[in-house]
C-alpha cells in the first residue's frame, strides 16, 4: 500500500515549496533561511526556529542550513500529502502511522533545488536515492522542528497544567514513534577509500599533460591538480582546502596553518567554507610545498581579482574557489573517468589518507594511543576524540586476519608434513 501511494504521484518530481537563502551581516555572519518559492518571503516558523534553537546552540551556519534542509524536507512532504500540518498540531493529531512510514521512505529521495536550483523531491521509489546518513540526518532535524512546533503550539492552545501535560505526552509519544523509524546512519561509517590501482589512476589523470585530464585550460589543470593532491596529502576536508590562505603558509619550514574563521568579513562568498575542526598546523613535502609555490608565481598571480585576497585556491576569474567548483571538479572526474569510482569527493581523498597514515603507523610499529594521538592532531580531532577509533578498528580486523592467516599456514604445514 506504501508504495502504491509513493508511485500514485503522476510526476516523476513534485517541486518542494521552500528553498534555503543565506543572507550575510555586515559582521559578516551568515544567516541561512528558509524561503517561499512563489513569494520569495522566509517562512515564519521556520526562521523563528533557526534563530531561536539551532543558532543558539551551534552558531554555525552550515549546521543552521542542514537543519533547516530537515525542515524543508518536511514541509515539501506535506506539501506533497496535501497535510496541514499546524491545523494538526491544534487538533493534536500530528502525523498518522502510515504519514511516518511515507516520510521515513520519502526521506531516501533526492531533494533536488538546492543552492538555488529547480527543485523537487524524487517521488518514484527505486531512484535519485540519499544515502541512509542524509535520510537519517533530514529525519533527526524533522523530528527536532516538530517538538519545537509541538512544544510552541502547547503553549498557545492549552490554558490549564493538565492540558498541557496532556498535549505533551501526547507528542511525546509522537515523537517516539517517529524516532523508532529513523535508519542508523552508522551504516554509512565505513566509507571506501581509493584503493592502490584507484589512487594511481587518479595521479595519472590529473597529471597536467596527461592526455586524459579532463580539463582543457592549463590554468585549470594545474589548479585542480594541486587541489587533489593537497586533499590526498594531507586529509583536509573540502571547507578546510578552499579556507587555506596564502600567508598561513610557510615555505621556509614546510608547515601550514589550518584556522577557524567563521563568519569572516572579508570572505565575499555567501556561503562560506570553513574548518568543522580544531585549528592546527600541519606539515607538507618539498614536492607539495614546491607545486603550491609554482602555482602561485605562474597561474595564480596572473589573475588580478586574485590580487584582491589571499586565499590559495581560486576560480578562473580570481575568486575564491566556491564549494560548489569543488563539486563540480570531482563530477567531472567522476563522469571522465569512472573507474575512479562513483564516490570520488574529497571525504573519499580524507579516507584514503587515513588509510595511508594506517600502514605508515604499522610500519613504524606506534602503539594504539600513539596513533591515535597523532591522528587526532592531523585531523583536527580533539585529544579526547574517539574518531580515530574506526581506522584502529579496522587496523585490528587486519592485523587479526593476517595472524589467522599465519596459524592456518602453520596449521596446513604441519599437517601435510604428517
Amino acid at each position: 500500500m506504501l508504495m502504491r501511494q509513493i508511485g500514485s504521484v503522476p510526476s516523476k518530481y513534485v517541486s518542494p515549496p521552500h528553498r534555503i537563502r543565506t543572507i550575510v551581516f555586515g559582521s559578516g555572519e551568515r544567516m541561512p533561511m528558509l524561503v517561499r518559492v512563489d513569494t520569495g518571503m522566509p517562512e515564519f516558523d521556520a526562521c523563528v526556529y533557526a534563530t531561536t534553537v539551532v543558532r543558539p546552540g551551534s552558531g554555525s551556519a552550515a549546521t543552521i542550513e542542514q537543519a533547516l534542509r530537515g525542515v524543508q524536507f518536511l514541509l515539501a512532504f506535506t506539501e506533497l500529502r496535501s497535510i496541514a500540518l499546524q491545523e494538526r498540531f491544534i487538533d493534536g493529531r500530528f502525523l498518522d502511522a502510515h504519514e511516518l512510514d511515507e516520510l521515513v521512505a520519502m526521506s531516501r529521495r533526492t531533494l533536488r533545488g538546492e543552492q538555488g536550483r529547480q527543485g523537487a523531491l524524487s517521488a518514484k521509489p527505486m531512484r535519485d536515492s540519499v544515502s541512509a546518513t542524509t535520510a537519517s540526518i533530514r529525519l533527526h532535524y524533522a523530528r527536532t522542528y516538530l517538538g519545537w512546533l509541538g512544544e510552541v503550539t502547547s503553549s498557545r492552545i492549552t490554558s490549564t497544567l493538565q492540558q498541557r501535560i496532556r498535549y505533551m505526552e501526547l507528542l511525546q509519544g509522537f515523537l517516539d514513534r517517529l524516532s523508532a523509524r529513523i535508519p542508523s546512519g552508522r551504516v554509512m561509517l565505513a566509507r571506501m577509500s581509493l584503493g592502490r590501482d584507484a589512487k594511481a589512476e587518479l595521479l595519472r589523470v590529473i597529471d597536467p599533460q596527461s592526455i586524459d585530464n579532463p580539463w582543457s585550460s592549463e590554468f585549470h589543470r594545474d589548479r585542480n591538480r594541486l587541489l587533489i593532491l593537497w586533499g590526498i596529502g594531507t586529509g583536509l576536508r573540502r571547507g578546510e582546502l578552499l579556507g587555506l590562505r596564502i600567508k598561513a603558509l610557510n615555505f621556509r619550514s614546510n608547515m601550514a596553518d589550518i584556522v577557524r574563521r567563521q563568519d569572516d568579513a572579508s570572505d565575499p562568498r555567501r556561503l562560506q567554507p570553513n574548518t568543522k575542526t580544531r585549528e592546527r598546523s600541519i606539515g607538507i613535502s618539498d614536492e607539495l610545498a614546491y607545486m603550491t609555490h609554482e602555482h602561485i608565481v605562474r597561474h595564480r598571480s596572473k589573475l588580478r581579482a586574485a590580487r584582491k585576497h589571499d586565499f590559495l585556491f581560486v576560480a578562473d576569474d580570481g575568486a575564491p574557489l566556491s564549494l560548489s567548483s569543488v563539486t563540480k571538479i570531482f563530477r567531472g572526474l567522476r563522469l571522465h573517468h569512472p573507474q575512479l569510482g562513483d564516490d570520488l569527493s574529497c571525504h573519499v581523498l580524507r579516507h584514503s589518507w587515513n588509510e595511508d597514515f594506517s600502514e605508515i603507523a604499522d610500519r613504524a610499529k606506534l602503539s594504539t594511543e600513539d596513533e591515535r594521538r597523532a591522528r587526532n592532531h592531523a585531523m583536527g580531532w580533539s585529544e579526547t576524540s574517539r574518531s580515530a577509533d574506526v581506522y584502529l578498528t579496522r587496523r585490528t580486523r587486519r592485523l587479526a586476519a593476517d595472524a589467522s592467516m599465519k596459524i592456518q599456514r602453520h596449521v596446513i604445514g604441519e599437517g601435510e608434513k604428517e
